[in-house]
């Protein structure tokens, strides 16, 4: 016989010690905190040890109780997954996708269709942010687009959606009334950056040695915005190619200065899912299927 301390006692603290709150915990198992606080108390006296840190309005995890969660968020995420490879296929055919919305328009949304042809059987719901989504508090949620590294959070997988580049875009007819032929003649144009880019003009013009004077440059929160604005010719857009794909196959913006220029290339997306998730067909299908897009 296995000897094991009540598996309610190791669900309350396993989710009590990953959200660092017994009243976030109670809110996701659905039950009030003094049963989380009870539950807790009952694993404490069975191991004879402390395992929280009880403090006015959180709790911190002693060693004892920090050595216990390693191991337990492991087991609980193999459970997890076990039972998610029986569980019925009308369970699972619907897959909750969040997205950043620069990424879900200009990249995503044109490639969907590919998705749900191979995959009929699993319908997609679509959401966007600028926000990250919690996924160890939300869900509902299968899989999250970030743009940007995500906060690490335990039992959650993150994975790049490869590098991309960000260059200087603009319209050919701007480009035809303002002729470019080294980097520093750029400063002349009006520069358009979008906030969420962690790529800057300074980082662009300091890759190419120029200093970049101290002014005010125009700038959106979406880099879709920032694209639009250089097709309708207000300027020069610092902007991932990834987001501006049609706007370059039907000419309405060209990369200025084309491959004479230096290119930043980084990781920009990211695509989270539960550890715990993995086995799960949508999620499964939805991984596939974007890697294999994302390295065509």
């Amino acid at each position: 016989m296995r000897k094991l301390p009540s598996f309610f006692s190791l669900r309350a603290f396993e989710a009590a010690a990953r959200l660092g709150s017994f009243t976030r915990a109670a809110e996701e198992l659905h039950l009030t905190t003094s049963a989380i606080s009870h539950q807790v108390r009952a694993l404490e006296e069975w191991c004879g040890k402390d395992l929280f840190i009880r403090q006015t309005r959180r709790v911190s995890l002693t060693m004892e109780g920090q050595l216990l969660q390693d191991k337990l968020s492991t087991a609980f995420d193999a459970i997890e997954d076990a039972c998610a490879a029986l569980r019925p296929g009308d369970a699972r055919s619907v897959l909750a996708v969040h997205c950043a919305p620069s990424f879900a328009g200009k990249w995503l949304s044109p490639r969907l269709g590919r998705f749900m042809q191979a995959h009929p059987d699993i319908t997609l719901q679509m959401s966007t942010s600028a926000e990250p989504v919690d996924l160890q508090r939300d869900s509902a949620v299968g899989i999250d687009i970030t743009y940007g590294m995500p906060p690490q959070r335990d039992g959650v997988v993150v994975e790049a959606l490869g590098i991309e580049a960000t260059v200087p875009l603009c319209s050919p007819e701007l480009l035809r009334r303002h002729a470019v032929r080294e980097p520093k003649d750029l400063l002349g144009l009006t520069l358009i950056e979008s906030k969420l880019n962690p790529v800057r003009w300074k980082d662009w013009f300091d890759l190419h040695g120029i200093r970049l004077p101290a002014r005010a440059h125009s700038s959106f929160d979406r880099g879709s915005l920032a694209v639009a604005a250089a097709v309708d010719g207000l300027g020069v857009a610092l902007e991932t190619a990834r987001f501006a794909e049609a706007e370059l196959a039907r000419g309405a913006l060209v990369v200025v200065g084309g491959e004479a220029f230096r290119t930043i290339e980084r990781e920009m997306h990211f695509l989270c899912y539960r550890k715990g998730d993995a086995g799960m067909r949508g999620v499964k299908a939805f991984r596939e299927w974007i890697s294999a897009v994302t390295e065509a």
